[in-house]
């Protein structure tokens, strides 16, 4: 429980970065947030691994994916305006979420064949290939949509927020908490969480460039 509270009162502070750019009412700007987060953990508790039980997997996932919603419902109501309700996404959305999604899944490979991380790869390639396109999918979709929320400009502490703050932070909070519900190789953990970071984190500054290009050239 403890770790629970210190947990989601740091993911909360994340949605400072945010609330100030976000519109709508600020129940809507929370429960954007609240599902941003739990999305992320969703496809992390859904990721094919050995030891783990299905049932155990899905009451964990219902849990916690409730409790960020509640979470997000709270951070709009104390901490969010109510503001007119705009359409803001970039044009060039797509390119972001694969260059995103491409260098997760790439980090991942890597991984999985040159590091020997614990995973499924060798008994469920295919299943595990299909775990690393959709959660790389589904993150890069969440960083994408935050990005139109931050005021930062410059695109390389623009990709640190994005990648090792509003994704790092809520990666590690979740990889931290498996270790008490699990017994984990803390090495093997620490190295998957860093490199996923690193992944986000890169795609979203060539994601950045890249999308700078296509509207510079129109």
């Amino acid at each position: 429980i403890v770790y629970h509270l210190f947990a989601y009162a740091l993911i909360a502070s994340m949605f400072l970065l945010i609330s100030k750019k976000m519109n709508g009412h600020k129940l809507f700007q929370g429960f954007q947030y609240g599902l941003s987060c739990s999305l992320i953990w969703i496809v992390y508790f859904l990721e094919p691994l050995p030891h783990i039980a299905i049932y155990s997997c899905i009451c964990y996932l219902i849990a916690d994916s409730f409790a960020f919603l509640m979470m997000g419902l709270l951070c709009g109501y104390l901490l969010g305006d109510n503001k007119p309700l705009l359409t803001c996404h970039s044009h060039h959305s797509l390119i972001s979420i694969l260059t995103i999604a491409s260098c997760f899944v790439l980090a991942r490979y890597v991984l999985y064949l040159f590091f020997g991380i614990y995973s499924s790869f060798d008994a469920y390639p295919l299943s595990t290939l299909w775990w690393c396109i959709i959660s790389g999918c589904v993150v890069s979709s969440v960083i994408t949509g935050l990005n139109d929320y931050l005021e930062e400009k410059n695109i390389f502490k623009r990709s640190i927020l994005l990648g090792c703050f509003l994704f790092g932070m809520n990666l590690t909070l979740f990889n931290l908490f498996m270790p008490l519900s699990y017994q984990i190789n803390h090495a093997d953990l620490i190295l998957r969480t860093l490199s996923d970071i690193f992944a986000v984190t890169i795609g979203c500054f060539f994601s950045q460039k890249v999308m700078l290009l296509a509207i510079q050239k129109g």
